[in-house]
């Protein structure tokens, strides 16, 4: 495959071997809600790859949740039905958990569920799409995510793909939304700050949908927002605070290794250790447990794109070093029970 530009911050191995940490508390089981898997010309990460970073880790990964991304539009269909081109995904994600599964002595349970993609836009259409995707993931499928995240700014991107800046006012996203309700499937989203005063609207107007939100809201850094952190935090804050209000939603905690969330420690000679990757990130996720409270958040590791930052082993001992004066129940619900009741996981 041609070699192409990572859209991402490009992981460098030699970088991330500079530095390997023991794993903090490698009891605590674990759920990663949020990861990526591709081959799309500018790194491979399949099942192989992310099992290797779990292992070398040392983290009591017990399961993955697989989640669709920007890069993996390359391997939809072409021909058909435009609104069933997407399952390819879904069927290459359920193909990888299906081949996890047959790895000798593996013990994690890869794509154990899968977020697919499909476009709601084509509104009561997808019924028969999501019945599709359902039959090909074999159980696996979820939940659902969209490619959401824009800004005018062309600045500010942090994918293969730009989004339409419209879409989620487009008249049939909530009919499509409302589908995935119906199918008793969750709908993720990864939108920048900029972006959730239109997500509140469809959270209120399906409050019975789950809706998960990615990247603790994806706070910019980048653009018209570089080196203006307190106006992100102030305009992130406000959109938070008011969603904070609305109890199906749920927060992820992570993607600040991403550079459109201000992440800068790939400019260093040497890779974070857990330590400072706490410090950088802990008043966001501390602000983010405080609106939301411990029920309705989760830590996500979104490899590889966080990868680009951190190695797996030193992201998680992040987390628990934030999370260090918790109850054991918080920390439980954080690391595992959240993802497993959202994503209906049984181990």
């Amino acid at each position: 495959m041609k070699k192409i530009k990572s859209p991402h911050l490009d992981v460098r191995p030699n970088w991330l071997n500079k530095l390997k940490e023991q794993p903090l508390l490698p009891d605590l089981n674990i759920i990663d809600p949020h990861h990526h898997l591709w081959d799309v010309g500018f790194g491979k990460y399949y099942v192989e790859e992310l099992l290797e970073d779990i292992e070398s880790s040392g983290h009591n990964i017990k399961a993955t949740v697989y989640i669709m991304s920007s890069s993996n539009t390359k391997i939809y269909l072409q021909d058909g039905l435009e609104e069933f081109r997407t399952l390819s995904e879904i069927e290459f994600a359920t193909n990888e958990g299906k081949r996890a599964d047959l790895i000798p002595d593996n013990k994690v349970k890869v794509n154990a569920s899968i977020v697919g993609s499909l476009d709601l836009t084509f509104g009561n259409k997808l019924k028969p799409v999501i019945q599709k995707g359902l039959e090909i993931s074999e159980g696996r499928l979820k939940g659902i995510r969209m490619l959401l995240a824009a800004h005018p700014d062309p600045r500010i991107k942090s994918g293969a793909v730009n989004s339409d800046l419209s879409l989620m006012s487009h008249p049939k996203f909530v009919e499509g939304a409302r589908c995935l309700q119906e199918a008793g499937l969750s709908l993720d989203f990864w939108i920048y700050h900029t972006q959730l005063s239109e997500m509140e609207k469809i959270a209120r107007t399906l409050p019975e949908l789950s809706i998960i939100l990615n990247h603790i809201g994806g706070p910019i850094h980048l653009g018209e927002y570089e080196g203006k952190q307190a106006l992100t935090h102030r305009e992130w804050r406000k959109a938070m605070m008011r969603l904070s209000r609305l109890p199906n939603i749920k927060v992820k905690l992570g993607g600040l290794g991403m550079k459109v969330n201000g992440a800068k420690f790939h400019l260093n000679h040497n890779p974070p250790n857990s330590s400072q990757l706490a410090v950088i990130w802990k008043s966001w996720i501390y602000e983010t447990i405080d609106m939301f409270g411990v029920e309705r958040c989760m830590f996500e590791s979104n490899f590889p794109v966080d990868k680009g930052s951190c190695s797996y082993g030193s992201l998680w001992n992040a987390f628990k070093i934030i999370s260090e004066n918790m109850s054991d129940n918080e920390k439980n619900k954080l690391f595992y029970e959240n993802a497993a009741k959202t994503y209906k996981i049984k181990l």
